[in-house]
């Protein structure tokens, strides 16, 4: 239907009493969510939307019926539903709701349209939809927030295949965690989207998962609906309308008082009273408390009772089994033949025990409870161990056996502790940690004796790590306490451990553990496996103050080693990077990077982690090679999506290619990557490390532009300031402070930043200006009030700049040196420091030697060639986005006397209309769409990519010249190279 039929829909038509305002609602939410599907409906504000409804109320209240009342109005409405109750019993198992959601519409598709829904995330995210078996040779496991933005992505494809769609969740204080995660998640931004959330759930209900309901109940664009219990008279209206009409009003209101106005209850009462032939009237109205009292609690079980005892143990086995309950499953858990159980199931049908259908399913949840706490706990647990059997013996995996593996009794059982580690390794490769861990902490208390107790421990470890490092901390402690010296598995457990110290920021305990282990063991390739360890977290300790004595360790380990392997390639990346922050010669370390990366180092490494491919990569970057950098971490961001780790990977990479567009100049371009950072790591929570990382790179890029305000509310707003992490950050957070004051001309409190980063960086051996520019940084905030101390800093950092090499260090030095210098000398110092730029990628800093140079050199009266540097540098600052600094060189050509050309814009909002317009001609002509694709997404950087296409597409120069001198645009003459690429 259209979204006319919405409009036309009656609420009211709705067979449910004293709902109109909720079944409103719900109409204008369908209706509102149609629009989003009508020809030249918008989406978002202004526009058509999706929303957020939830139910509450107690047990019996009307919660499904409102439900039920949504589907067939969405239905009538032409919008497709998706559909999931939550169970009592599956509430500990994996993504059991959204495969509900899921699996009904991918089911009905063929496999070429799952995989196009899916496409490259059909191997993350398959397990956890049951599309796919949980494979143990997959090679890493996919992350929880990879998982939930895999899931967002299916939910757009579907949208565009069906249009705007429901999403309805029952009962969903029993939904299971990881389902309400990404249900929350995705909720936060479902009002821009052609879809409706209605959820239900009893506030009351105390559930593991409440903390996650609350959450998407205080989304700001949910809207909650409390559910109140009938009036007397609507309790009435249903006694007559199953009754007749001449109940007495005596009768019906005794009705609604044994019931509260329950709607569940009353319908139950009621019929009760008609399969007992009870007339309505006022002398039988004092029997309904005890017919009330037979609904629910011990009333209800002695009428389950008077069904038989086969009957009571068929119930029995269906309340364990959950949704797992078939006629064959639960007739074997039972005890009984299939056949002979048909007739004990019609009989709880006809009790009003199980439902009508032909499933077998309990008429009303509460049954379900009450039934299920009446077992004895020593037989409730037997028949989980069995239910479990049953399942396993059905071809099901262990995670699906799970929620009855763990509600079993300990009893040391090999068997049992060899399922729960399968299923816990089924959850951790579908994405889901937190089951797996729950199933590992079960195992534990079986419990599992020797090798397989350490085993247990180290795996609970892992499972721990992404969601509560102390918790793997604490297990992985105790694996290492129970595993023998030589045993296989105490050197992972040591690496494990390690790098939860770290990232619990306990370096120290981290660096002293590893080489502890690596001094002990006896193998040699353990030893080395684990002083790389060792290097690599002493890398990241604030305090070391042993990091000369460590640094001449591993350069003469590193000297030894061929890179025969990726032990060997490691340290020879870790040797890189000691290099680059101790300040040896870029053209050493930057050997060493080399032949680390043959091949290369992968990002995807489970044995390895990320860090050293990255810190390698970012080897290249201080070497004045950030186009090798940037490759790099474009490969790692495509490995590490491919994989789903798109929590606190995704996090640390863009943060950090954010920086690497940063040290290129290219500022628009780094606020994005970096700001995508920042995003990553909010998605983690408020103390997530890669934050640190992402603000102070988006700080420095703010100062770079000139928006000294918003760096100084971003500053405020994330609390970057003391306490300063404990593990190395880089950018230094402390300089970076230091940076935003000598912005504001704050110079003391600069100086006192500098300063204090700088005594602990020089106990730690770090003297790379390039790596952390304190010193240069130092001498601009002494410079007023301590000439002579600026001076010794400035020319500190010139002469440790000398030792590195790297051009753009050089020439930032020098560019400081000068400023600090002033005079004849100075001058000098500023254009050594422009010719050692000219030869760099630092366009940014290119820009502001030109801009100093050029100032320089106005007040030295050099007018003629003080314009040629200050337009140069105008030019160059414009194109890097550093607008603050293009507007002192503006006014510093003005100055001399020069006239500043046409400001250079990028985008498309800096086209002419005809530059527009022949931009998209050249797109549509293009025979190459990859490079088709590029130029529409970046019309205006036209030049750029047309001087692609000159090299690409062998394009009629002379012609395209004629363009930019018709148009007006900044290009190549005929037949002349282009002047900026």
């Amino acid at each position: 239907m259209t979204a006319a039929a919405a409009a036309a829909y009656d609420p009211a038509a709705e067979p449910l009493l004293e709902r109109v305002r909720e079944l409103s609602v719900v109409h204008g939410l369908i209706r509102d969510l149609r629009g989003a599907g009508a020809e030249g409906a918008a989406f978002g504000p202004g526009g058509a939307h999706g929303g957020l409804l939830l139910f509450e109320g107690t047990a019996g209240i009307g919660k499904t019926s409102l439900v039920d009342a949504t589907r067939r109005m969405a239905a009538a409405c032409g919008c497709p539903v998706l559909y999931a109750k939550g169970g009592e019993r599956e509430q500990g198992r994996a993504f059991h709701v959204v495969r509900q959601l899921f699996r009904p519409l991918l089911v009905a598709a063929d496999d070429r349209e799952r995989h196009e829904l899916l496409g490259a995330w059909w191997d993350m995210v398959s397990p956890a939809l049951g599309l796919a078996p949980v494979v143990p040779a997959v090679p890493a496991a996919p992350e929880p927030q990879g998982v939930r933005d895999a899931l967002d992505w299916l939910m757009a494809g579907l949208g565009q295949r069906h249009g705007p769609m429901a999403v309805l969740v029952d009962d969903a204080h029993w939904a299971d965690r990881e389902s309400l995660a990404w249900l929350e998640s995705y909720a936060r931004t479902s009002d821009a989207a052609p879809v409706l959330i209605v959820v239900t759930r009893r506030p009351e209900e105390p559930t593991p998962n409440a903390d996650l309901l609350d959450d998407l109940a205080g989304l700001p664009a949910a809207r909650r609906l409390d559910l109140s219990p009938l009036s007397p008279d609507a309790v009435a209206a249903l006694v007559r309308d199953r009754l007749g009409a001449g109940a007495d009003d005596e009768f019906c209101r005794a009705c609604h008082a044994v019931t509260d106005g329950i709607p569940y209850v009353v319908g139950q009462l009621v019929g009760e009273v008609a399969d007992l032939d009870l007339r309505p009237t006022a002398a039988n109205a004092r029997k309904l408390a005890g017919l009330a009292a037979a609904i629910v609690g011990r009333g209800m079980i002695a009428r389950l009772e008077r069904a038989g005892i086969e009957a009571v143990r068929l119930a029995r086995a269906v309340a364990v089994l959950g949704t797992d309950a078939t006629l064959g499953r639960a007739a074997a858990l039972a005890g009984l033949d299939t056949d002979a159980a048909v007739a004990p199931a019609d009989k709880l049908r006809a009790v009003r025990v199980f439902g009508e259908t032909d499933h077998l399913d309990f008429a009303h949840p509460t049954i379900a409870t009450e039934v299920y706490r009446r077992i004895p706990p020593q037989a409730r647990g037997a028949l989980h161990a069995r239910a479990a059997r049953l399942l396993i013996a059905d071809g099901h995996e262990e995670a699906q056996a799970s929620t009855h593996l763990r509600a079993t009794y300990p009893s040391g059982d090999p068997w049992l502790v060899a399922r729960l580690r399968s299923a816990a390794g089924q959850d951790l490769r579908a994405g889901a940690p937190d089951a797996a861990y729950r199933n590992l902490l079960r195992a534990l208390n079986e419990p599992p004796f020797g090798e397989e107790r350490t085993a247990v421990l180290y795996e609970l470890g892992l499972a721990a790590f992404l969601h509560d490092p102390r918790a793997a901390i604490e297990h992985l402690y105790s694996a290492l306490a129970v595993a023998h010296p030589d045993q296989e598995l105490r050197q992972p457990i040591v690496i494990r451990l390690a790098k939860a110290l770290a990232h619990d920021d306990r370096m120290p305990e981290a660096v002293q553990l590893v080489d502890a282990e690596a001094r002990a063991t006896k193998l040699s390739r353990s030893r080395l496996r684990l002083q790389a360890e060792h290097f690599l977290w002493a890398l990241f300790w604030v305090d070391d103050n042993d990091g000369h004595m460590r640094a001449r360790r591993l350069r003469s380990l590193a000297g030894r080693l061929a890179g025969a392997d990726t032990t060997e390639r490691c340290l020879l990346g870790l040797r890189s990077y000691y290099g680059v922050v101790r300040g040896d010669p870029a053209v050493q370390v930057r050997a060493y990077a080399e032949r680390a990366m043959v091949p290369p180092l992968s990002w995807v490494d489970e044995d390895w982690g990320f860090e050293i491919p990255i810190l390698t990569a970012l080897t290249f970057m201080y070497c004045d090679q950030p186009d090798r950098a940037e490759a790099l971490f474009v490969d790692g961001i495509a490995a590490l999506e491919a994989r789903g780790w798109r929590g606190t990977h995704l996090a640390f990479a863009h943060a950090l290619l954010g920086h690497i567009h940063y040290r290129q100049g290219r500022l628009a371009e780094a606020e994005t990557a970096v700001r995508l950072g920042l995003e990553y790591a909010e998605r983690l929570g408020p103390d997530a490390p890669a934050r640190w990382y992402a603000i102070g790179t988006l700080i420095q890029v703010l100062i770079a532009r000139g928006r000294l305000d918003e760096a100084e509310e971003l500053a405020g707003r994330h609390r970057f300031g003391e306490p300063f992490p404990q593990a190395v950050v880089f950018p230094v957070p402390q300089t970076v402070r230091g940076e935003l004051r000598l912005a504001r001309r704050q110079y003391a409190a600069a100086a006192a930043d500098f300063a204090e980063a700088g005594q602990r960086l020089d106990a730690r051996g770090v003297g790379n200006p390039g790596w952390c520019p304190w010193r240069p940084n130092l001498a601009l905030a002494l410079a007023a009030d301590d000439p002579s101390g600026a001076r010794r800093a400035a020319n500190r950092a010139v002469g440790q700049a000398y030792v590195f090499g790297a051009p753009a260090t050089l020439g930032t030095t020098l560019r400081v040196a000068g400023q600090i210098v002033g005079g004849a000398e100075g001058l000098a110092k500023l254009g050594e420091s422009v010719r050692w730029l000219s030869e760099s990628p630092s366009r940014y800093e290119f820009a502001l030697s030109l801009v100093e140079y050029g100032a320089a050199l106005r007040r030295a009266k050099h007018i003629a060639e003080a314009r040629i540097r200050l337009a140069e540098g105008l030019d160059v600052a414009t194109r890097c986005g550093a607008d603050a600094l293009a507007a002192r060189a503006r006014a510093e050509l003005v100055a001399a006397g020069g006239r500043p050309r046409r400001a250079y814009r990028t985008g498309v909002e800096a086209l002419t209309a005809r530059e527009r317009q022949t931009a998209e001609l050249v797109v549509r002509g293009l025979s190459n769409t990859a490079i088709a694709g590029e130029l529409a997404v970046r019309l205006g950087t036209v030049q750029k990519h047309l001087t692609a296409i000159y090299a690409k597409l062998g394009t009629d120069r002379d012609g395209l010249a004629a363009y930019f001198r018709e148009s007006g645009a900044p290009g190549p003459g005929a037949g002349e190279p282009p002047a900026y690429t």
